[in-house]
């Protein structure tokens, strides 16, 4: 969309046979379903595996920009809120439930933790409450980023590079063990927190800050509600993106070999029913760090820096279990009981599923929906163990992971198994296990963004420019925003805006002129940092 803006001509060679990456709406009914109007039945049919929902903070308004750019909005309803908590969901942890429809317990601890209670968290950290805890710890760098421009903020966040989160609260905040995989299992996911401070600091405000920041919005105005999802799947932002577009994606053609000539154009190999060869004036790859490091790239083409960070910068596991009931009975009260259904939100527990998503989309339907939940969403160690599960329909495999999650289901509501109808049908899927992934979202180590007062960093090495300038590495891992749309447009932008500093000097001007003039600049990039890295590049200094 930003080259059609800017006329430059591009192809896009694309391995995959479905467009979108790891933005993918899998729907039970197939076509059938994405072309079913707003609120036929039919379209609700289906369950988002990758992006699946947008918070509507200031850090966003990129992607609440492309919205609006698509013709996305509230007022055509392909906006509707997502219902990141709702009434009567359940929390089950250490064999103990509790649901929010009922009244607030007086005892402060009614998952048994405490020592008190024979667990081994300290009371005084229960009594505080996980969300209250954990709030403390990463609320200076959000009224950082809240009063400082970004650089700046950046720069005193990486300042704690070096520590894991779980180092980070262990050697700088003094907390027992205890107390961090207290605050791991109820605010993140098993082994999480082995991963950088920096990853958890910018997660926490992505999420927490969510509800109390509403001055992204669009059109210069607030949205109604602080996050957002898109009625009948994600996916219809990037069929509306390829729609938009001048030249469509080239499909199943798998880039194999990447390389400068003599006469300095790029030479891309790739494969379809045999073998092609193009030739370009620059490249810009968008593919995820562990499907580029099978790309053949000769060793010229790239710095010791970049090699080093496409094998090395650690990326997160994520596995989804959908399942298709005949009808949506969390919403019925013959089976949940008077007053204590659920419409949208999550259920959380300790136990193997770990996350429970219920769809917030449907509501308005003129029929009877599909009963189609997000059964589990797991990341790090809980996505693992249950994506070896996760080996197609058919497997034994698969039917140990089918009855698993029904019995979990069962025991996070408090409902016996027959009462959720006939299970019509499942789909499960591990990002790992994706060819085109290898991964679900980059989620980097302690050291891996780099230190302010260290001279190389991984990745600011897949910042800058490669091949003489003439390859240039996007996607969300290259950005700062991890795991979301966001990062994936903020690295589009800064891809571009390096390409066109290949071009004739007074067309390069012009061009990154007319970029910054209708496209501006993503806070987490400035013009005179990606021309540093672009100079250090062409004499591989990082």
């Amino acid at each position: 969309m930003i080259l059609d803006t800017l006329s430059v001509p591009y192809e896009i060679l694309e391995a995959n046979n479905r467009i979108g990456g790891r933005i993918y709406t899998y729907r039970f009914n197939g076509e059938a379903g994405r072309n079913a109007p707003i609120d036929d039945p039919a379209r609700y049919d289906y369950v988002d595996i990758g992006a699946m929902r947008f918070p509507n903070i200031p850090f966003m308004k990129r992607v609440f920009d492309l919205f609006e750019k698509l013709g996305m909005t509230e007022e055509n309803r392909m906006l509707v809120p997502y219902q990141y908590s709702a009434a009567s969901t359940f929390e089950l942890f250490n064999g103990f439930r509790h649901s929010s429809a009922d009244s607030a317990p007086e005892d402060f601890d009614i998952f048994g933790v405490s020592e008190t209670k024979g667990g081994a968290v300290p009371d005084a950290f229960v009594a505080q409450g996980a969300d209250t805890v954990a709030a403390e710890v990463f609320l200076p760098y959000r009224d950082a980023f809240e009063k400082l421009p970004f650089p700046e903020a950046w720069k005193l966040l990486t300042a704690e590079d070096p520590y894991s989160t779980r180092g980070y609260l262990l050697a700088k905040k003094d907390y027992p063990e205890t107390v961090v995989e207290w605050l791991e299992t109820f605010e993140s996911a098993t082994g999480l927190y082995n991963n950088a401070f920096v990853e958890s600091t910018m997660d926490a405000m992505d999420f927490g800050s969510s509800s109390a920041t509403t001055d992204a919005g669009i059109r210069g105005k607030d949205l109604d509600y602080p996050w957002y999802c898109i009625d009948g799947g994600a996916d219809h932002l990037t069929t509306r993106m390829v729609n938009r577009i001048d030249t469509k994606p080239i499909t199943g053609t798998r880039v194999t070999k990447i390389e400068r000539t003599e006469s300095g154009e790029m030479k891309v190999v790739y494969r379809t029913h045999g073998k092609y060869l193009m030739t370009y004036s620059q490249v810009i790859c968008t593919v995820p760090l562990g499907c580029l490091a099978a790309i053949d790239i000769p060793k010229d083409d790239l710095s010791y820096m970049q090699r080093l960070a496409i094998r090395s910068l650690n990326y997160d596991t994520s596995t989804k279990i959908a399942l298709k009931f005949e009808s949506r009975w969390w919403e019925d009260p013959k089976v949940m009981g008077e007053g204590r259904t659920i419409k949208g939100g999550i259920s959380s527990t300790d136990i193997p599923i770990r996350t429970c998503v219920y769809p917030s989309y449907g509501f308005h339907a003129t029929g009877k929906v599909p009963g189609v939940m997000l059964a589990s969403y797991t990341w790090a160690q809980d996505a693992q163990r249950l994506g070896g599960l996760a080996q197609g329909k058919g497997t034994e495999a698969d039917g140990l992971l089918v009855e698993l999650t029904l019995n979990n289901l069962s025991h996070l509501h408090g409902v016996p198994r027959e009462k959720f109808g006939k299970l019509v049908d499942h789909y499960a899927y591990n990002w790992h296990n994706d060819e085109n992934a290898r991964g679900a979202f980059a989620l980097f180590g302690p050291g891996q963004f780099g230190q302010p007062t260290r001279n190389n960093s991984m990745f600011a090495s897949m910042k800058a420019p490669a091949a003489d300038g003439k390859l240039h590495v996007a996607g969300e891992a290259t950005s700062v925003h991890h795991a979301w749309v966001l990062g994936a447009l903020n690295s589009a932008w800064r891809a571009v805006y390096n390409a066109l500093g290949q071009l004739d000097p007074e067309e390069a001007v012009k061009k990154r002129k007319l970029l910054v003039d209708r496209w501006g600049i993503p806070d987490e990039e400035t013009t005179k940092m990606l021309d540093h890295l672009a100079v250090l590049a062409q004499y591989k200094a990082i």
